[in-house]
């Protein structure tokens, strides 16, 4: 449970960077349009999906996204709103348990999805999917602290050796 919460943390953050990235005018950002298609291909490649596969998997795939980054903002937003005149113990609390459930309807929707996911693909394929989005986030991590540009030095899709 701790290590899906890790990695959602670790995608809300790297889903907000990309954002907030393409507002930046010196083209040094991936714009999140090109950050999903070095995702898909990353996931394509690594999963060893077919372009049947693929056309299947990634719609519902990006939808399941989507729906997670709009519970995720409108927690950040309310998180923003209490934390300008500072928090009351009361709002503290209200906070947190607000930030467990949206962490529960965000594990919900994996579920969800993950029977919807069950019905495209093998299981088999479905865990080389959940390891390669893994693996993209780590190296892409990797690649922001070291101040490289994404997608410059970054090896997406080629396994490392």
């Amino acid at each position: 449970m701790m290590k899906k919460i890790a990695l959602l943390l670790m995608s809300l953050c790297i889903l907000t960077a990309v954002s907030a990235q393409d507002n930046k005018k010196d083209g040094r950002f991936m714009k999140p349009e090109e950050y999903k298609a070095k995702l898909q291909d990353f996931i394509a490649k690594r999963a060893e999906l077919t372009d049947k596969e693929s056309a299947a998997f990634f719609p519902l795939y990006f939808e399941l996204q989507t729906e997670k980054f709009k519970l995720n903002g409108q927690l950040r937003r309310k998180t923003r709103e209490l934390m300008q005149d500072g928090l009351t113990e009361e709002e503290a609390t209200e906070l947190l348990d607000e930030t467990m459930e949206m962490k529960l309807k965000c594990d919900q929707l994996d579920k969800d999805y993950m029977a919807k996911f069950k019905a495209l693909l093998p299981a088999s394929k479905l865990l080389k999917i959940q390891m390669a989005e893994e693996s993209f986030r780590r190296e892409l991590l990797n690649d922001m602290q070291r101040g490289r540009q994404p997608g410059g030095h970054f090896r997406f899709g080629e396994p490392k050796r």
